[in-house]
């Protein structure tokens, strides 16, 4: 399965930086491979780490049990009808951040903050909070003025359907197989029918396993600009978050995709925001130091993009509620 990924900028000015948090939406599309709410989560967890305020949303319409899954690795038990997409949708209020703190679950952090709303585990299910969700992008660009938005979910679900939350991401990155000249087609077309071609917003790739093409042969049959080369690894390697040498690879190509998506977004329009008396620092950006300033110095600038070889967190209510 592969995704698509937005982060807050370095370059911006010291005002706007104050301001600037991310919309991520993490789409899958071409069969096997990385699985998006696996990735997407993970980026979440990394983005928490840094000290950022995330939210964490499971939009996968064929109903991956991301809630499960996850769950046997953090050693914790996490029930989206208790807590999550289904019962969120049951409550049928207006979506804002503090109707979320009721029905997200709070992930552990080193630093930040990382509330996490996973989806039904059946595909009807799936599908039918996929389509409430996407009724509500707008609501989500107004929760992202809070907290980094991180959306997980898929270009095979349809065109047209995805379109209103794509939209809501200043930049998209694709996660997907680039083995051939049939599968960089295919993955055109997706992109097209879900309208990230031609739009004003920039999109990166993140090649998912072995490629014979290069960078730029890739971005021309695509339309996308690579910004990574990802393993491929197994589930639980990615939600696990091991140490492995392979699972090294991959978090570092994945911080690398950070930092070129944040980037781009310094050069998105935000909309103003007054600044707190109480907090004049502002949020912090995604993989700032504890200086405050972006540290870059872990991450290649020039060439082609990296190519790779192929503890648990505890679990509450976001409110602080019971499970």
């Amino acid at each position: 399965m592969q995704g698509v990924v937005s982060g807050a900028g370095s370059a911006v000015s010291a005002a706007r930086a104050r301001q600037a948090v991310a919309v991520l939406a993490v789409v899958a599309s071409g069969g096997p491979g990385l699985d998006a709410g696996s990735v997407g989560l993970a980026l979440s967890r990394r983005w928490s780490d840094a000290g950022n305020e995330v939210l964490f949303v499971d939009a996968d319409p064929a109903g991956t049990r991301l809630a499960e899954r996850y769950g046997e690795e953090a050693h914790a038990e996490f029930t989206p009808v208790a807590r999550g997409l289904p019962s969120l949708i049951v409550a049928r209020k207006t979506l804002t951040l503090r109707l979320l703190a009721d029905h997200c679950y709070s992930i552990s952090s080193d630093a930040g903050s990382l509330w996490a709303l996973f989806g039904p585990d059946s595909a009807a299910g799936a599908r039918f909070a996929l389509g409430w969700l996407v009724a509500r992008a707008e609501d989500l660009a107004v929760v992202h003025r809070e907290r980094n938005v991180i959306v997980a979910s898929s270009l095979d679900v349809g065109g047209d359907t995805l379109r209103p939350l794509l939209e809501a991401a200043p930049v998209t990155l694709v996660i997907a197989p680039v083995g051939s000249d049939e599968q960089a087609q295919a993955l055109r077309l997706r992109c097209h029918r879900a309208g990230l071609a031609g739009s004003q917003q920039p999109h990166l790739l993140a090649v998912a396993g072995r490629t014979p093409f290069k960078d730029q042969e890739i971005g021309d049959m695509t339309g996308l600009e690579v910004a990574a080369h990802l393993p491929v690894l197994a589930d639980e390697q990615v939600l696990g978050m091991r140490s492995g040498r392979r699972e090294r690879d991959f978090f570092t190509a994945l911080d690398h995709v950070a930092h070129r998506a944040a980037l781009l977004l310094a050069d998105q329009s935000w909309p103003s925001q007054p600044e707190s008396p109480a907090d004049p620092g502002g949020a912090q950006r995604p993989f700032d130091n504890a200086d405050g300033q972006f540290d870059s110095a872990d991450f290649p600038s020039e060439g082609d993009s990296p190519r790779v070889n192929g503890s648990g967190p505890s679990a509450n209510g976001a409110d602080g509620g019971p499970r």
